[in-house]
């Protein structure tokens, strides 16, 4: 089968070739090595950057086209990221922008392309299914594939039951994660095959015909891989550089599991305590989190922006817009004088943040704790960030409090141990947010007046 499918790409090429259309891709690399693998289930692993993404919708786009009928589904954990990532790399670099394939809806509304042949590419969410989950499929692409559960997995391996591609595959792409990840012990495990892509892979960034072939960076990847990437630290340089699977030394909320904090979306309750937490920044991200406190007083962050460019008047017409018909108690935001009374002279006045910074990490630290009911009191919902800078995502910064948490480390001693005094002042603004908003809450009396209808609590 994998080479009746290299011969089959390799004919496509010269097609390709022979009418003259220009071709939008160089692949390399794993990248290459996807289109004629047919193994059921695959990961392809990267740092950020290495064309990952490219490779795996040429592949998704040449099942579409050879085989009629034929059904794709591009699917990430929350819909709303699909947008400005994996949809815009279909659209501008596979299919091309006046493709007609493209035409009739934003990308924001788009549940499907379709194809002249009777083909068809599903895009959703988990979070918002819709007809996804009664689907069925030849070719699923879970994007960023560390976000999503082993449930989630196990759904998508046994939805691959269309059957007009002669082989049914699940392959997603990610950068690393946590080692003891539930999909790299897959991958180990020799259930989920691994690939691994590097900057090399990527023609942008790498010219392999430079220096007599030895290859040398392109003035993109001299930019981008050497300039942005290598000047960043700790676990996210192992993960968005080096490619390695890797936890953070020394980190400051060590309790902190995505698989336990960060949960789906829910509606909240119209009577539940709302609070906001402001972080100032411009040239840094202004944060602002919304947070909202259930009648067992655990606090679920369901709302953030985290942003550069952008004036304090700007922000705080959206926070406005995005507040209307909520009650807030209060908005907690830092100590920057001019920057409060912009907001004051908007419509919103703030309260001065308690910003002991010990006494607060503390803080969050209980309420990170999982607790004698089996929970922690403190949630972020998925789907929380408004919108992605991609500035910062593409210098490989945090985009969101949540990439905060693993990266927000201890400074190491001369000896190499942690000092658990200040940890470092470097991509914590929303570690600023969550820590002002915890000691103003916690600071007061917690309403206890019934169970949490959520969790049962």
């Amino acid at each position: 089968m994998a080479e009746m499918q290299a011969a089959a790409w390799a004919e496509a090429q010269r097609q390709v070739e022979s009418e003259g259309r220009e071709k939008h891709f160089e692949l390399r690399g794993a990248n290459l090595a996807i289109q004629t693998l047919t193994d059921p289930e695959v990961l392809v692993c990267g740092a950020r950057g290495t064309g990952k993404t490219l490779g795996r919708l040429v592949l998704m786009h040449w099942k579409m086209r050879t085989f009629p009928g034929a059904r794709g589904l591009i699917v990430r954990k929350v819909r709303a990221d699909l947008a400005q990532t994996a949809l815009v790399t279909f659209e501008r670099d596979v299919l091309g922008l006046d493709n007609p394939i493209c035409a009739g809806v934003q990308r924001e509304q788009r549940q499907a392309y379709r194809y002249p042949n009777g083909s068809e590419i599903v895009v959703g969410g988990m979070d918002r299914p819709g007809k996804m989950l009664s689907g069925e499929y030849d070719d699923i692409y879970p994007v960023e594939g560390v976000q999503f559960t082993d449930v989630d997995w196990d759904f998508f391996v046994m939805s691959n039951r269309n059957g007009v591609v002669p082989y049914q595959q699940v392959i997603a792409d990610t950068n690393p994660d946590h080692p003891k990840h539930w999909l790299k012990q897959r991958c180990d495990a020799g259930g989920v095959k691994l690939l691994n892509t590097y900057h090399r892979d990527n023609p942008r960034y790498w010219d392999a015909s430079a220096l007599n072939g030895a290859g040398d960076w392109t003035a993109d990847g001299r930019a981008y891989v050497v300039d942005k990437l290598g000047k960043l630290t700790g676990v996210r340089r192992k993960r968005f550089l080096d490619n390695i699977w890797a936890v953070a030394e020394g980190a400051v909320y060590d309790t902190w599991d995505e698989a336990v904090h960060l949960i789906d979306r829910f509606d909240i309750p119209a009577d539940w305590r709302r609070f906001r937490s402001i972080d100032f920044g411009y040239t840094n991200p202004l944060v602002c989190a919304w947070f909202a406190q259930d009648h067992d007083g655990r606090l679920y962050l369901y709302r953030e922006i985290y942003m550069t460019q952008r004036t304090v008047r700007a922000h705080a017409e959206q926070i406005k817009r995005l507040s209307e018909g909520e009650r807030i108690e209060a908005t907690v935001a830092d100590h920057d004088a001019e920057d409060r009374a912009t907001l004051r002279e908007c419509g919103i006045p703030t309260t001065a943040a308690k910003k002991e910074i010990s006494v607060g990490i503390q803080a969050v630290q209980e309420r990170l704790l999982v607790a004698g009911d089996g929970k922690p009191r403190l949630f972020i919902l998925r789907g929380a960030l408004v919108e992605r800078d991609e500035g910062l995502a593409e210098a490989g910064k945090p985009v969101s409090t949540v990439e905060e948490f693993p990266a927000y480390v201890w400074p190491k001693g001369i000896d190499g141990k942690p000092m658990k005094e200040v940890p470092v002042d470097e991509d914590n603004h929303g570690m600023d947010c969550v820590r002002y908003l915890v000691r103003h809450v916690d600071g007061a009396p917690v309403a206890r007046v019934r169970p949490n209808p959520i969790y049962g609590g």
